[in-house]
């Protein structure tokens, strides 16, 4: 009789093993599926984004080649490039009409550090920036950047600490979180 009562405990105990185990199992293969599902979708989404940024490339090569005064006193420089003057004529945000339905942030006159606060805020929105307004923060950028010597000497013995960022990757969150971290 108590050799019956322990195979039937065993047997038991067996069960819930099996039970266990197959749970387990069942558990890791809806986790592989999740991990595989997520996958798939991060690399569709990151071809939807080529997609939409190979689309906004072709809308502005394929603009209008009317020049804005400030386009036009740059290419009237000497030593301009002709590729740089197609692509000055080609992303002239002068040029690229802002949809009516258009609900994101708009930049008008020149970029100051308030618009730039906006911005973020409004990125942090989730909204989305025109083209109009990309090529218009582009061009003005170009100027601002052309106009600065390549190297900056900085001294940093007053300095308790530097801080270096790499390449975010696009990453939106990142920059707002070194942005909190800098004041």
């Amino acid at each position: 009789m108590a050799c019956a009562l322990t195979t039937n405990a065993d047997h038991q105990s067996a069960l819930k093993i099996q039970g266990a185990f197959r749970s387990h199992q069942a558990r890791l293969k809806l986790k592989n599926q999740a991990v595989r599902q997520t996958h798939e979708k991060l690399e569709y989404s990151s071809e939807q984004t080529q997609a939409k940024l190979r689309d906004l490339f072709v809308k502005l090569i394929n603009s209008s080649d009317l020049l804005s005064p400030s386009v036009t006193k740059l290419l009237q420089q000497a030593g301009l490039p002709v590729e740089e003057e197609e692509l000055l004529r080609s992303t002239n945000p002068d040029n690229i009409s802002v949809e009516s339905s258009y609900q994101g942030p708009c930049i008008e006159g020149p970029i100051t550090g308030n618009t730039l606060i906006d911005l973020i805020e409004a990125f942090r929105q989730g909204q989305v920036l025109h083209a109009k307004y990309v090529c218009k923060i582009l061009h003005q950028a170009r100027v601002i950047l052309k106009s600065l010597p390549n190297f900056n000497r900085i001294v940093l013995s007053d300095v308790h600490h530097v801080l270096i960022i790499g390449d975010l990757h696009g990453q939106l969150a990142d920059l707002l979180h070194i942005f909190n971290e800098v004041n």
